[in-house]
């Protein structure tokens, strides 16, 4: 399945965890989140189980409980997020379908 077949599942799971509805910009912000969730774990699919910490950025999102940025460098390019706890971060739950070190398809 692709990304965009998710999107409804990934929004109903949010929807759930923040007990209202994502109202009538609910389907962008959740395109959004997925899309840079893929950027992020350098995958082009999304696994079943997966949906659930999407669900989780969601709603962090859709709450303002997003990470913020702590510090900036910009000389070899360094960005540091304030997520507080670790455990408690909607990002630590994108950890294990993270693909780090990939090239993509077009890459030379």
């Amino acid at each position: 399945m692709s990304a965009a077949d998710k999107i409804p599942s990934v929004r109903s799971k949010a929807e759930l965890l923040l007990e209202r509805s994502l109202g009538e910009n609910g389907d962008a912000l959740v395109s959004m989140v997925v899309l840079w969730a893929l950027a992020y774990c350098r995958r082009e699919d999304i696994p079943e189980a997966m949906e659930l910490p999407l669900a989780q950025l969601v709603a962090a999102a859709a709450d303002g409980n997003g990470s913020t940025v702590k510090a900036l460098t910009r000389g070899d390019t360094s960005i540091t997020y304030d997520t507080g706890s670790a455990a408690a971060s909607p990002l630590a739950g994108l950890a294990p379908f993270r693909r780090l070190g990939r090239l993509g398809r077009d890459a030379v």
